[in-house]
């Protein structure tokens, strides 16, 4: 082929050219065929070319989808005969029915879930940029189900199901029966097989980025109140409003548990300004107790600059779950004085534990039975309610007999 070609080449060029002055001039028919062969020449150089690259090029793989028909036949059947079941959050994973549960894929970096039904749906981190949504039965007996993956860049978070529905915002949570994605004043709540469902946020709040209860079985968001920069005496008077508010003295208005459905909103005694932690900066030593700062920056954060909670943020203070009874919350509010029962459908509260000086933190769980146990740091000692619906319902007969 080699030897073809180079003779196709002598031939074309010297038919252009002419191989010697003493050879005639080509006619135009000559010309014309010349021109002809140089063109059919360069077609099959092109083609081999084309030829070559397509063999070495890897083919792209396919992309394959399914149903949402399929991803909710899935669901189903690793759901099978799950159950109420106690489920804590441990390091790296869960702690489900007293068993450890660690996904060999990465870290679960958070969950939902619905400890009376046995769902669960939890955040897989894949990648610097990457989270998976996968949902798991309280059983264990089968695989967990994928149902799609986040991705965040400058523009915020896209979250793409394993089915090809693709939905945007500003954050990703898990629900225990999908996936929520969050904007500012809006959210989408979706669920393999079902239409997705959009909520509204009331003006002057947004949606709260962390989710520590279930909006999947409870049908309850945590909203958050919009935070306004105040200067001069504005800013003085929120600094004392908030002060007034820490210590319980004033009611805060900083977080809402809002109702999808009905819109029904239930206000939390809890300020915005305690979510945040503060780090002194440029500090000399003055003494053997006084350190001079030049500075303090404060930011959000979950734990403080020594790896401790951060007991102030909202995420540590409001739990909410569905019971037997229906949807309850569990808050700490007045500051750090109280902690609050609340049944979510009828907004009563009832304070089942209370301290002047302020409970220095407490952890909230729900047993298989559906009892949600409450055990708080009090002072030097520890306090617990085995049974919160129980000690509501004493606490509402106390208030109606003292009537």
């Amino acid at each position: 082929m080699g030897k073809v070609r180079g003779v196709v080449v002598a031939v074309s060029l010297g038919l252009l050219g002419g191989c010697a002055s003493s050879q005639p001039p080509m006619t135009p028919e000559q010309q014309a065929m010349a021109l002809e062969m140089q063109q059919a020449f360069i077609a099959r150089m092109k083609a081999g070319t084309q030829q070559q690259v397509a063999q070495q090029a890897p083919a792209p793989e396919p992309v394959s989808l399914i149903s949402e028909q399929e991803l909710a036949e899935q669901v189903a059947a690793v759901k099978g005969d799950g159950g109420p079941v106690e489920i804590l959050r441990v390091r790296d994973g869960l702690m489900i029915g007293g068993s450890p549960y660690l996904d060999p894929e990465g870290e679960i970096t958070g969950f939902s879930a619905n400890a009376l039904a046995g769902d669960i749906v939890y955040a897989l981190k894949s990648g610097r940029d990457e989270l998976v949504f996968k949902y798991l039965s309280s059983t264990g007996n089968a695989e967990p189900v994928t149902l799609g993956t986040a991705t965040r860049d400058s523009g915020g978070v896209a979250f793409t199901s394993v089915t090809g529905k693709k939905l945007a915002g500003q954050n990703v949570v898990p629900s225990s029966t999908g996936v929520l994605v969050t904007r500012d004043a809006s959210v989408f709540h979706y669920t393999p097989g079902q239409r997705v469902s959009t909520i509204m946020v009331p003006d002057n709040y947004h949606v709260a980025s962390l989710q520590k209860g279930d909006f999947g079985s409870t049908g309850y968001l945590l909203i958050e109140k919009n935070e306004e920069e105040k200067q001069g005496l504005a800013g003085l008077t929120s600094i004392v409003g908030s002060l007034g508010e820490t210590v319980g003295l004033s009611e805060a208005d900083g977080y809402m548990l809002l109702n999808a459905k009905t819109g029904k909103l239930v206000k939390l005694d809890i300020s915005t300004d305690d979510k945040d932690v503060s780090v002194a900066k440029n500090c000399k030593r003055q003494n053997d107790f006084v350190n001079k700062c030049s500075s303090f920056d404060s930011y959000e954060s979950l734990y403080r600059p020594d790896g401790t909670r951060n007991r102030g943020h909202y995420f540590w203070r409001i739990d909410w779950m569905q019971t037997p009874e229906g949807p309850y919350a569990v808050v700490q509010e007045a500051g750090t004085r109280k902690i609050n029962v609340i049944n979510l459908e009828d907004n009563r509260r009832v304070t089942v534990l209370e301290r002047t000086l302020g409970i220095a933190s407490h952890d909230v769980s729900q047993t298989p039975d559906g009892r949600v146990q409450i055990e708080a740091q009090m002072g030097f000692s520890k306090e617990a309610v085995n049974d919160s619906l129980q000690a509501y319902h004493a606490g509402l007969q106390a208030l109606s007999a003292a009537k």
